[in-house]
């Protein structure tokens, strides 16, 4: 087995994702540590200690899979908790394994982004931005480690369906039509990208073609994501009656 007596850290093992992939790792063989929010600190606040304990014993491979988001204007996200949980951690925990792994020549870093970040939606500006930032964080640093037997692994999978991508963001999806994907399926997928250590991993084939023309053609894509934009105007109103004005006057 790939994994077998490889040491792992990863962050967000409680999440509906995270679970089923711990199992996977752990029937692979690995030696599993997860991050524990009372032992290890909040991922949103300081990381210090934690990042000062992996520096001293570097585990084989780091996996950065929390992440929290939320669907609603631009105003009224929270960009300081998202960006912590999203990138800020993950550099930071990066940062702290890589002498570690500089020294012994091998190592593996795992980042799980999401296709939102390849394909900006509406509504989710701020999480749009912390995983756009991951995948630039990720492909620089693998540049960097070129030769040095440390790989870098990013994964991005569209909409998964878990604790997080319920509520409103369910609502939206639905509406909007958007394919949710079982956890189960995209952790085995998670799992085959590590023991293969795959650069870039994008799941979906219509997101993919979607992420082209997003960079392609913009505008198009602006254009064409008209249904989004009155799908999330709907769900706000339905939940605050006062949003209903301002629904019309961005609908005039």
């Amino acid at each position: 087995m790939l994994l077998e007596g490889k040491t792992i850290y990863m962050t967000g093992g409680s999440g509906g994702l995270g679970q089923p992939l711990a199992n996977l790792l752990s029937q692979a063989g690995a030696e599993l540590t997860q991050h524990d929010r009372k032992k290890d600190g909040d991922l949103a606040g300081d990381i210090a200690p934690l990042c000062r304990r992996l520096g001293k014993e570097p585990p084989d491979i780091l996996i950065n899979l929390a992440g929290i988001n939320r669907l609603g204007w631009c105003e009224t996200q929270d960009p300081e908790a998202m960006l912590r949980v999203n990138l800020h951690a993950p550099i930071r925990l990066a940062q702290a394994v890589l002498p570690g792994m500089k020294a012994r020549g091998s190592g593996q870093i795992v980042n799980i982004g999401s296709m939102t970040g390849l394909v900006p939606l509406p509504y989710y500006s701020v999480y749009v931005a912390s995983k756009a930032g991951l995948k630039g964080f990720n492909d620089s640093l693998r540049r960097e480690l070129y030769g040095t037997g440390i790989a870098l692994t990013h994964i991005a999978p569209r909409a998964v369906q878990t604790s997080m991508n319920e509520g409103d963001i369910a609502e939206f999806n639905r509406r909007t039509h958007i394919y949710v994907d079982k956890a189960d399926k995209i952790a085995a997928r998670i799992l085959r990208a590590i023991e293969r250590k795959e650069k870039d991993v994008r799941i979906g084939l219509p997101e993919n073609f979607f992420a082209f023309m997003s960079f392609a053609f913009p505008g198009v894509v602006d254009k064409g994501l008209e249904d989004y934009r009155k799908a999330g105007r709907a769900i706000f109103t339905e939940q605050n009656p006062k949003e209903e004005r301002h629904e019309k006057e961005l609908a005039a």
